[in-house]
């Protein structure tokens, strides 16, 4: 297998990390609108946390070399998603336990996702030898 370029998995790699910061904030725009749209009425609202925040713990995952850093992300996010909760009592929203539950689930999964498929693609290219970090 040919070895992709170096500068073009740095920018892939910046580019998630930027791009982290409108996801997040259009997650939580949509957590804290007072009304839900119509055409999320139909879906679990459960399977939308975890789908929102699974997305969000991809990127996290992707975004950083070190493991360490991934952990802290997704404990961010985790803290993050449980605040919201508490916060949509304040804006005509129903908080819910449930979907904190979800929230911080769907952060692990794709952080966890994210790491499984990209730490093997880097030590078979052999970028970023990365060792597990306390």
């Amino acid at each position: 297998m040919r070895k992709p370029p170096r500068p073009v998995l740095h920018a892939a790699r910046l580019a998630d990390a930027v791009l982290f910061w409108p996801v997040l904030i259009f997650v939580l725009w949509g957590q804290l609108r007072s009304d839900v749209p119509n055409e999320l009425r139909e879906i679990d609202d459960k399977l939308l946390h975890f789908m929102a925040y699974f997305v969000l713990g991809a990127m996290a995952g992707g975004a950083f070399r070190k493991r360490g850093r991934v952990k802290w992300a997704v404990l961010g996010l985790i803290v993050v998603g449980a605040t919201i909760e508490l916060l949509q009592a304040y804006v005509g929203r129903e908080t819910s336990f449930l979907d904190g539950v979800a929230n911080g689930a769907g952060a692990i999964a794709g952080a966890l996702l994210a790491r499984f498929v990209l730490d093997p693609l880097r030590a078979r290219w052999g970028y970023d030898s990365d060792t597990p970090s306390t």
